[in-house]
């Protein structure tokens, strides 16, 4: 059998008529395979809704947001619409301007000398009850507060002086070792999930040591809420001695 001619190198190869492909056929094909499709897609993204100005609006516009717009008014934002937070951020406002009620004022009883014992043991309990509770995590706090408790119950009924002395102290004791122990937590907690969200952008990452450096201010100046109620423990044992009655600033408010 006789072997095919082989091409010289350097000639150009022939192709039949079949092997050539029509381009602009094929174009012309997928052009008119697509008009359809898109036709189709812009129908179902545009609607005419029966508005009164009768312009054409299109489908769930009123859902969609240019990402990084600011919400309309009284939208809500993180679960809370504007006025609640409005109204939430002028109570504490209100709340951290006034630490006693524009009402109030120390006052002399008519007390014997045994109440007003009672009533300065309780604020005294504080001395111990503050650091070691701070000290034990809070773990110890509720048999600390044990001593004002007892003091306000065996009291209540008949010496009104007392309980509301032992009272006061209670919720210091409270406050100034478990709800700062929360606090620390709760910005310790809210410390870790603003680095994680922000380390997804290059801005956030540069700005992560400046909000862990704002906490540990932030945690440095929070111990002023164990000494503050410290101090002021003693200054309601001297009240209590001389008769008087005496609140807590900020969370003397919650007893009445």
């Amino acid at each position: 059998m006789a072997e095919q001619a082989k091409p010289k190198r350097g000639a150009p190869e022939k192709y039949d008529d079949q092997d050539i492909v029509d381009l602009d056929a094929l174009m012309r094909d997928y052009a008119s395979d697509e008009r359809p499709r898109r036709a189709a897609r812009l129908d179902d993204d545009y609607a005419y809704d029966d508005a009164e100005d009768g312009a054409p609006k299109r489908k769930n516009d009123s859902a969609r947001r240019p990402v990084g717009s600011l919400p309309e008014a009284g939208a809500a934002v993180g679960g809370i619409d504007r006025e609640t937070a409005k109204r939430l951020k002028a109570q504490l406002e209100e709340f951290l301007r006034t630490p006693y009620e524009e009402t109030y004022a120390a006052e002399y009883t008519d007390s014997s000398g045994g109440e007003r014992l009672w009533a300065s043991l309780a604020h005294l309990s504080l001395l111990l009850g503050i650091p070691i509770g701070a000290a034990s995590g809070g773990t110890l706090t509720p048999l600390l507060a044990l001593a004002p408790l007892l003091i306000y119950l065996f009291n209540r009924q008949h010496s009104r002086f007392v309980a509301k002395h032992a009272m006061q102290s209670l919720i210091a004791l409270l406050a100034s070792t478990l709800g700062w122990i929360a606090l620390l937590i709760g910005s310790g907690i809210l410390g870790v999930v603003l680095t994680i969200v922000l380390a997804l952008t290059i801005v956030g990452v540069i700005a992560i040591p400046f909000i862990w450096l704002g906490l540990v201010l932030f945690w440095l100046a929070s111990f002023a809420i164990p000494m503050g109620a410290f101090f002021f423990s003693i200054v309601g044992a001297v009240q209590a001695l001389r008769g008087r009655t005496f609140r807590y600033p900020y969370v003397g408010k919650w007893v009445r």
